[in-house]
């Protein structure tokens, strides 16, 4: 791979397209091709109605963040001056991760999905990345195409979705517990607090991230703490106070770290407390399926399974059988 780095420098142009480093202006553009994109998945593969997935050119702001603390992991394919699809990913430690990937559908066939992963995968590489890791559709063309960039499925994820009242139904607080929940903060403190517990589930520090969901996203985290002060476990959530896109429905759960699987149930009836007056409102989350403590809990309570895709990685890392991700982008 490293070998062939330079064929992936500037404007290069590959089988009459053009591939060049995205920027923060083409957000919007790059919002279109993943709704478009999305939206003939949900509806060829998945039966589902188009409306389910309206396309819009509204910018990412996980999308953003992602190109501000990696901007040469970014990437865009065009064709006759149009683009028709990019990729997005970035690296933490030892790990690199594909956020987005995504082509038109009238584009198929012409190897872009691959061209723009390597790209984003070669950039990786050059930050010193050893772990290669995507969240990948159920889509089988898509699993292919990471299966040959060397990442392997290990574990399904699931999406779902459900009443914000059915988080009412999870084990009621003991009081000794409830009385150790508190609200984190965007402050020094609560930065290295939080990235000491994900370098116990996660296997490495992200604390751009944290000041990300709690700055700029808008998020509420609260958290479990210990005797001495250390972090047992954290989680976020939106709601109406959250900033755009996250003030609207379906409100999201994730990212959830606990040092013990029982506690991200702790935390996500306490969440289900404190969306209360929104109990008629409606929440969404990742679910991996080694994560058997959450997932089974939820299903019990009603919660649905809405869609399953797959967690591929070149190899095994972090905790995820006590941990609920924050989504396909930032995981």
């Amino acid at each position: 791979m490293r070998g062939s780095l330079k064929r992936f420098r500037g404007n290069v142009l590959s089988n009459g397209i053009t591939y060049r480093l995205a920027r923060e202006d083409d957000l919007s553009v790059m919002r279109v091709i993943q709704s478009t994109a999305l939206r003939h998945l949900i509806v060829t593969r998945e039966g589902k109605d188009p409306s389910a997935m309206p396309i819009t050119d509204e910018p990412s702001s996980e999308m953003r963040h992602v190109i501000r603390t990696a901007p040469k992991l970014a990437w865009l394919a065009i064709e006759d001056g149009r683009p028709i699809g990019f990729s997005v990913g970035f690296v933490r430690g030892e790990l690199w991760f594909l956020s987005d990937l995504f082509v038109l559908p009238e584009a198929h066939g012409k190897g872009v999905g691959g061209e723009l992963l390597q790209r984003c995968l070669a950039g990786g590489l050059e930050r010193g990345a050893r772990i290669r890791s995507v969240l990948s559709s159920g889509d089988p063309g898509a699993q292919a195409l990471y299966i040959r960039a060397g990442m392997v499925p290990r574990f399904a994820m699931f999406g779902i979705e459900g009443p914000a009242q059915g988080l009412g139904d999870l084990p009621p607080l003991r009081a000794s517990l409830k009385k150790t929940i508190t609200q984190a903060s965007l402050s020094k403190t609560w930065i290295r607090r939080l990235g000491d517990l994900d370098e116990m589930i996660w296997g490495r520090r992200r604390d751009g991230e944290h000041r990300f969901w709690l700055g700029e996203s808008g998020l509420t985290c609260i958290a479990i703490a210990d005797a001495s002060g250390g972090l047992l476990a954290y989680a976020y959530y939106s709601s109406a106070a959250s900033r755009a896109p996250w003030d609207r429905e379906p409100r999201r759960i994730g990212p959830v770290a606990a040092r013990s699987a029982r506690l991200q149930l702790a935390l996500l009836r306490a969440i289900g407390d404190s969306v209360d007056g929104e109990a008629a409102g409606t929440v969404e989350f990742r679910i991996p399926g080694i994560n058997m403590t959450a997932l089974s809990a939820l299903l019990g309570a009603g919660f649905r399974i809405d869609h399953v895709g797959q967690f591929m990685a070149s190899r095994t890392f972090g905790r995820f059988d006590r941990y609920i991700p924050s989504g396909g982008t930032l995981l």
